[in-house]
């Protein structure tokens, strides 16, 4: 496998993982306090983002590739209650175009629709009084997004199953700040059609922190840090990418235009990547609930 190819993976791998919420581990502030059960909420997001810099084992490389990223994800969600507990289900439906541009090479521009991902969230605390909420959900990905063994890297579908096992817990501080914590653990099946051989990924986490308080009565601030570690790649036996190191960034402002209305505008900027290109872009979220 050439390095131009091993550039290209990782660009395309690292820009399908900066697809903003279509990945489980991507969460604004206050998406972890539940909407009361019977409440269907409908979410579209749309953003893009631009590398600015490519990286190989920590490194920078040299005129190494870009990557353009410009992405719609829809995102259906019902609450209810069972034995007492509130319970989300959720589907995350995402579409992508992805331009990948190689000094001395044409760019490579590919669009398609990625892979579904299913959740169901469990509320084990919600207490509104102390204003505490502590949450599991485990999502599935699976394989039905847009894949072509010869064309694996370009490929919005990752062909493979994973699953993702999210714990996150809220606390409202004062009269409208709350802070967050979230921690993500995914587990990748394996690709046995990449290129004729098979891909193997070991699990990543990815640690969250997130803060967030009103500056109006409908309009409010928030920011979020993430650490990502683990995701080690291998082909037919043959490392092509190391342990990721990963720091990012992401500031947003959220409105509440009225009870079923929100808009959100969110930045997002990669601090460190250790593979791959480090990314920065925003992204705009609609939410309807009914």
């Amino acid at each position: 496998m050439t390095m131009m190819r091993n550039m290209r993976r990782f660009a395309l791998a690292a820009a399908l993982a900066a697809a903003g919420s279509a990945h489980a581990g991507d969460p604004s502030a206050r998406d972890w306090i539940p909407a009361p059960p019977g409440t269907g909420v409908f979410a579209a997001y749309l953003f893009g983002l631009d590398s600015h810099g490519f990286y190989d084992h920590g490194r920078r490389v040299p005129d190494g590739p870009t990557v353009d990223v410009r992405g719609m994800v829809l995102r259906p969600m019902y609450f209810s209650e069972i034995l007492g507990k509130t319970v989300q289900y959720e589907l995350i439906l995402p579409a992508l175009r992805t331009t990948i541009g190689v000094d001395g090479m044409p760019d490579d521009r590919v669009t398609g629709v990625g892979d579904a991902q299913v959740g169901a969230a469990v509320w084990f605390v919600n207490n509104q009084e102390t204003r505490t909420w502590f949450a599991w959900e485990p999502f599935i990905t699976a394989p039905t997004g847009l894949y072509r063994s010869g064309h694996a890297d370009a490929s919005p579908g990752k062909n493979r199953w994973t699953t993702v096992q999210d714990f996150a817990f809220v606390q409202g501080v004062g009269e409208s700040t709350y802070l967050e914590a979230v921690a993500e653990f995914e587990f990748f099946g394996d690709n046995r059609n990449y290129y004729g051989g098979t891909l193997k990924k070991a699990p990543a986490i990815r640690l969250m922190a997130l803060a967030s308080t009103n500056i109006t009565e409908s309009t409010y601030v928030g920011m979020r840090y993430r650490y990502e570690t683990g995701g080690r790649e291998k082909v037919d036996g043959v490392e092509t990418a190391s342990r990721a190191n990963n720091h990012q960034l992401a500031f947003e402002i959220t409105h509440q235009i009225n009870d079923a209305n929100q808009v959100q505008l969110q930045y997002i900027h990669d601090l460190k990547v250790e593979n791959g290109p480090r990314m920065r872009g925003v992204q705009l979220r609609y939410v309807y609930a009914f």
